[in-house]
């Protein structure tokens, strides 16, 4: 929680504030801010800006997860192993707490040192997560008429789950000034660990949701196969920035040990 305390030290108490920072506390291992950090330590920077993008970054991921838990959504009881925000503080004020997250996500960021690369950070951080990412994968989701095959999968996939890496990543590299090649590597890289974190998920969820659409639904025993190439596409991806590329590779292979 430490760079998060100066962007809500300001904010005033209130139930909302209190649901949302009781899921923030609830956090995992900060994946994705984590990723904003070692991008720009790609490229040797670190500063304020930075610590704004990885914060806002993880308060939409924070968001997104007590929106997905509602009823109306995917209807899930439970997070991290703890009982979901809105079973703790009602619908009413989980959406409003996730409301407040995204809100303070935009406060967070307008009050960087704006320049030009930050202007396309903050851009492609809100593209990502947006109609034409997140959401639009979410609303794909609720889809009454949806299909259960291997294209909505990919497709959900990659909105849900990738492109909230990418953003990280992304909006990171579009700070520190990446070349195209280097954006292109990082994209790469995103992209296949997002899929791989994913297959990943699935693998160790799987039975749980007989249901559900998942790569094990999908693909069954091959499902492990994918691991195995995404995973290696995302460490081959990560070649060109060569000695620097070690938090990666062993990010990689964190998630393929998962328990």
């Amino acid at each position: 929680m430490e760079f998060f305390e100066k962007f809500l030290s300001h904010t005033e108490n209130s139930r909302a504030l209190e649901a949302a920072l009781y899921t923030l506390r609830n956090a995992g291992k900060r994946i994705r801010p984590n990723l904003v950090f070692k991008t720009a330590a790609l490229f040797d920077v670190y500063d304020e800006n930075v610590e704004r993008i990885a914060c806002a970054v993880e308060l939409i991921h924070n968001y997104s997860l007590i929106h997905d838990d509602l009823p109306c959504m995917d209807d899930d009881d439970f997070r991290r192993g703890k009982p979901s925000c809105h079973k703790v503080f009602g619908e009413g004020t989980a959406v409003l707490a996730g409301d407040g997250l995204l809100n303070l996500a935009a406060e967070v960021l307008c009050g960087g040192l704006c320049g030009e690369k930050y202007f396309k950070a903050m851009g492609r951080l809100f593209s990502r997560t947006g109609f034409n990412g997140m959401i639009g994968g979410q609303s794909c989701d609720i889809d009454e008429k949806k299909q259960n095959d291997e294209s909505t999968l990919l497709f959900l996939t990659e909105r849900k789950t990738v492109r909230l890496f990418e953003a990280a990543m992304l909006s990171a590299a579009d700070y520190c000034g990446a070349d195209d090649s280097q954006t292109r590597a990082l994209g790469d890289f995103a992209k296949a660990f997002g899929f791989a974190f994913q297959i990943k998920d699935d693998l160790l969820d799987e039975g749980t949701e007989p249901d559900k659409l998942t790569f094990v639904s999908v693909y069954g025993e091959r499902a492990k196969a994918l691991l195995r190439e995404y995973s290696l596409k995302a460490e081959e991806s990560m070649s060109l920035f060569k000695d620097k590329s070690g938090y990666f590779v062993d990010l990689v292979k964190k998630n393929l040990d998962r328990q």
